[in-house]
């Protein structure tokens, strides 16, 4: 699997069991889908994985490049080379395109070697390349009902193959809460529509990008920046206030990843302590990536709370409002 351990969306959330077909079928959103999916992958059932996804795919033409993606890999695992072939070329003739470390996928083990595959991998990163120079900064905003003369500011940082709009709902309590909430979209493309944290120092360009041009609109209270994230954008909220560039004074990290933990080290022995806040799940597969992060924190006396679920996975606890008011308490603790 990928670094964040599940090659069609590693923003994971619980996976229930998948229904027969029907009405319901017919009805489910994109993520009954991906649950769906992950439900075939976990026990092994390539064949029957796939069959749901092709049966169900059309449904969401916006994600037309992850689905196509899911395909490509279960047909692999099906040992379909030729079928993959088809769908790759398929998707590349429609005007899609992956990011060339989507294909070290070791699903796609079976094809990886052969000269076709690698052709059309070629083909796949050229297009990639000329959309990466098109991209632009784009962002989302939440602004409070009340406006003070100075906003408090949250900075909340979307999860890999996420974009501007990906889990800003949960957001949404700092927005309720009299904040104003920025959500930037990374630049950095996975495929068209979705994007990821992968590069820190490119990240962290695109984040002062938002922050430069949010203040110049609405006035912030410098005093009360908090960066926050779920998933990898947990880890880049925390490179990005070890790093003192955008001046923010804690983090709250859902879910948190970070594929390289050790990258922490040079801006934590140098940061003027800031204050951190963990809402982790015992059974998230990043947990064990947290505990790396957490020790290199303390290594270096930057603070940090965790509030930690037993029975959660890759995902927002519920009453996540609860959770966003601890976080913020503990942040501020010192200063109220």
């Amino acid at each position: 699997m990928m670094d964040e351990a599940c090659f069609f969306n590693p923003e994971r959330r619980a996976v229930p069991e998948v229904e027969g077909s029907g009405e319901r079928m017919n009805q489910m959103t994109f993520q009954e889908l991906t649950d769906g999916l992950m439900n075939f992958y976990q026990q092994g059932k390539y064949a029957e994985a796939l069959d749901f996804v092709e049966q169900n795919a059309d449904d969401f033409p916006q994600h037309t490049a992850r689905t196509t993606f899911w395909k490509m890999c279960l047909l692999s695992l099906c040992h379909r080379p030729e079928d993959v072939m088809s769908v790759f070329q398929q998707g590349l003739d429609a005007g899609l395109w992956w990011a060339e470390g989507q294909f070290k996928d070791p699903d796609l083990d079976a094809v990886r070697d052969l000269s076709e595959f690698k052709l059309l991998v070629d083909a796949s990163n050229k297009k990639c390349i000329e959309s990466q120079a098109q991209i632009d900064h784009d962002r989302a905003i939440l602004v409070p009902d009340d406006i003070a003369d100075e906003l408090p500011l949250l900075i909340a940082l979307h999860g890999r193959n996420g974009d501007k709009n990906y889990h800003l709902e949960y957001w949404d309590v700092a927005r309720q809460r009299g904040w104003l909430v920025l959500s930037p979209q990374s630049r950095q493309a996975i495929y068209p529509g979705s994007y990821c944290w992968d590069k820190n120092e490119q990240g962290l360009e695109d984040i002062l990008f938002h922050l430069e041009e949010i203040v110049k609109i609405y006035k912030v209270d410098r005093r009360r920046i908090v960066i926050a994230g779920f998933s990898q954008g947990s880890g880049m909220a925390i490179y990005a206030a070890l790093s003192e560039k955008i001046g923010a004074c804690g983090f709250i990290g859902v879910g948190t990843f970070i594929a390289e933990p050790d990258s922490l080290i040079p801006l934590a022995s140098q940061t003027q302590p800031v204050r951190g806040y963990f809402v982790a799940g015992e059974k998230d597969y990043s947990l064990e990536k947290v505990r790396t992060i957490q020790k290199i924190l303390k290594e270096n006396n930057i603070p940090f709370a965790e509030e930690l679920h037993p029975e959660l996975g890759h995902e927002f606890p519920p009453n996540f409002e609860k959770s966003f008011d601890k976080a913020i308490g503990f942040i501020f603790k010192e200063t109220r």
